[in-house]
Order: structure tokens, then C-alpha cells, then sequence
């Protein structure tokens, strides 16, 4: 990915406001709008809400944020990733299954992956050297 400013912050709900005004900075540029930066703001926060939630009160770690536009594509990206012993794998279940399943048991949570999907155009998920990585793409 090309050379977008990075943020470190500890896996930790104080965080999230800093983690989004962080997005708010890298992200806005010529041709993003208001409701793009939401969406990223948004998508991000639930993502780093998930690490802290899951994986920090197990582990503690860092979450690390990479963010900015890509002139070329006309994409704004952020870069969401964090140390873990296992690679993160949202699509164990097929999206309708999960999603009939989370509303039977009528239990709160579990869609957040699918709220992030109808919040961005793409995402695109890796691990590599016990690192997840949530790569978040919005067309401008």
C-alpha cells in the first residue's frame, strides 16, 4: 500500500475517539464527503471496538491504523491491523446463515462484519507474521 499516515494506539476504549478523528485527518482530501468519512469512521470503529472486545481482554495488544486517498484509484483506504495468535476469518459461516442464526437466538451483537460490508465498497482481509489486517476501500 503506498505511504499513508499511521497511528499506534493501545487496544483500549479510550481509544476510539482518537482512532477516528485519526480517519477524519487522513482521509478527508478533494471529493470525499461527509457521509464517506462517516462510513469510515464507522467501519473502523466497530472493527477496533471488535479487537478490544475479542481479542485485547485475551491478549493485550496494539491496534495499528493506516488511512489516506490513493489518487490513482480515487479510493480512500484504511488500514486497521493488530497482533494475533490466529488470523481473523469472518467468513467461517455463509453472510445469510449467520446473519438467520444471530436473529433466532436474538442474542445482541454479531453482525458487526455485515454492517461494515453495506458501510464500504471493499474489504479485504490478511495475516501475515501474527498480524490480522482489515484492509476498508471506499470509492470516491
Amino acid at each position: 500500500m503506498k505511504s499513508f499516515p499511521t497511528i499506534t494506539l493501545p487496544a483500549d476504549t479510550q481509544i476510539l475517539a482518537e482512532l477516528r478523528s485519526f480517519i477524519v485527518r487522513t482521509a478527508s482530501g478533494d471529493g470525499v464527503d461527509e457521509l464517506t468519512l462517516h462510513a469510515l469512521e464507522l467501519a473502523a470503529d466497530e472493527i477496533a471496538s471488535n479487537v478490544i472486545k475479542h481479542v485485547a481482554s485475551e491478549m493485550p495488544c496494539d491496534i495499528f491504523c493506516r488511512c489516506g486517498i490513493d489518487p490513482e484509484t480515487r479510493t480512500v483506504i484504511c488500514e486497521i491491523s493488530w497482533q494475533s495468535v490466529e488470523p481473523f476469518r469472518p467468513d467461517v459461516l455463509p453472510e445469510s446463515e449467520h446473519i438467520r442464526q444471530r436473529l433466532e437466538s436474538r442474542q445482541p451483537g454479531g453482525l458487526g462484519i455485515f454492517l461494515i460490508h453495506a458501510l464500504v465498497d471493499e474489504i479485504e482481509y490478511d495475516y501475515h507474521d501474527g498480524r490480522s489486517l482489515i484492509r476498508l476501500m471506499k470509492k470516491l
